[in-house]
């Protein structure tokens, strides 16, 4: 640990925890610590913090202090983990719905809560409050899974995003920080190489963006040997990280990337070291997974719902996330006990189900159009899949190795797949969403 690491951990974190009025210090010292709990000191942690929760929003949340009132419950009804089954699943039109005042607490005062909100990569944005324990605890997931990049308190690093931080408050945190916060968009050449110019320049230990316009990235770096700069690490989030993007990725700036998942209803969920699976912080929340049935499931694919375990402002209890990921019960070979997740596989709004009941997620799509088989041979540079009624259509981004043989394979190989006629459009690109991400599967 170099001197700069030891005043950015042990002077200038506190210091803003005081006067941010935040723990975050605090609680990455618990979650460093508690990273390698057993199984059984995770379990009685989380059982801890949910009487607590349960007993709190039974009180003073309106929305739950009906619910519990209309199911014939008593916070005591709610003692462990596997008690939250009698809680109905929560979703964000429900949040809607009812109205964020019924979910917020009427004892927390407003100057100890933060607003925030989703990044509505749905399309539905999501407004609600979070207590500073809440958000301390959230940063502080970020911050361990950092750590286990190499990654410490007051290193540099590169936060690229779709546009430009310009609030002067702002600015001033990423100079503390070491940050060199830098825009994406527009995903032009000029501005590729811009942003590689200043990597190079500045030298961040870290890089953290979406996959997508770091991919774009990637490949203006794969074109221009002039810029050799490695970073220790990359860290990616935002929308899913598709193995040929990672590997395209990790072949351009020649290090490793290290994926990352979170949403409002508190899942943080970070890449193991040994980048054989994820592990979800549960000192921050309770990860289920549950089936098609809502059946919970130990190994295989599912949903993910999330209970935040600290945020008494707008408590998320039983939160449909909508990702559907797959877990594994074997223990990893890290020796971490924590939710081991081996993929994440999107949103269960990015399944194609077709009319004779056939469903196909994205990675069905993505290892058929971006691994080099010889029938597509690269030529298909972007790809969207579009459902429009019983309609299926593929918008692809071509260059010059497509040809009518590509798209007779694709358009064959795709009817016989999913049992029903498919359509080819060319189209000059695919424009990315304005958060920066791709959607791959669109339903009309």
């Amino acid at each position: 640990m170099s001197f700069l690491n030891f005043i950015s951990s042990s002077m200038l974190l506190p210091l803003s925890d005081i006067f941010n009025r935040q723990s975050i210090s605090s609680k990455l010292r618990l979650l460093n610590e508690s990273q390698f709990w057993t199984k059984e000191q995770i379990i009685s942690f989380q059982n801890e913090r949910l009487r607590l929760l349960i007993n709190y929003v039974s009180q003073n949340v309106p929305y739950y202090k009906c619910l519990f009132k209309e199911l014939g419950l008593k916070p005591g009804d709610i003692q462990r983990k596997e008690e939250l089954i009698k809680l109905p699943i929560l979703d964000k039109h429900t949040i809607k719905q009812n109205g964020i005042i019924q979910f917020t607490s009427s004892s927390i005062s407003k100057r100890d809560i933060i607003k925030s909100s989703s990044s509505g990569s749905t399309g539905e944005p999501l407004f609600y409050y979070r207590t500073r324990d809440s958000y301390s605890i959230s940063i502080a997931s970020s911050l361990r899974g950092w750590y286990w990049m190499g990654y410490r308190l007051g290193d540099k690093y590169i936060k690229l995003s779709q546009n430009p931080r310009n609030f002067f408050f702002k600015r001033v945190q990423d100079n503390i920080s070491r940050n060199n916060y830098l825009a994406t968009n527009p995903l032009i050449d000029s501005n590729l190489n811009f942003i590689l110019k200043e990597i190079e320049r500045y030298q961040p230990k870290i890089i953290r963006c979406y996959p997508d316009p770091l991919l774009f990235l990637a490949r203006y770096k794969q074109e221009h040997p002039e810029f050799i700069y490695k970073p220790l690490a990359i860290t990616t989030t935002g929308n899913t990280l598709h193995k040929e993007t990672r590997s395209e990725i990790e072949s351009a700036f020649e290090c490793k990337v290290f994926d990352a998942y979170s949403c409002e209803g508190n899942s943080s969920v970070f890449e193991c070291p040994s980048h054989t699976c994820y592990h979800s912080a549960e000192e921050y929340g309770i990860s289920e997974v549950i089936d098609e049935n809502g059946e919970p499931i130990t190994s295989g694919i599912g949903r993910l719902i999330s209970t935040d375990l600290w945020n008494l402002a707008h408590p998320f209890i039983r939160y449909d996330t909508q990702d559907i990921v797959e877990v594994d019960s074997e223990p990893c070979i890290c020796g971490r006990q924590h939710l081991k997740i081996l993929r994440i596989l999107g949103r269960d709004n990015d399944i194609i189900e077709t009319e004779t009941g056939r469903k196909f997620i994205v990675h069905n799509f993505t290892g058929f159009f971006q691994t080099d088989t010889q029938e597509i041979n690269r030529s298909v540079d972007q790809f969207q899949v579009v459902k429009k009624g019983s309609k299926i259509i593929f918008k692809l981004v071509t260059n010059s190795f497509f040809n009518e043989d590509v798209s007779s394979f694709i358009i064959k190989y795709w009817e016989r797949e999913m049992q029903t006629k498919v359509e080819i459009q060319i189209v000059e690109n695919i424009p990315l969403t304005k958060n920066g991400k791709r959607k791959f599967i669109l339903i009309q």
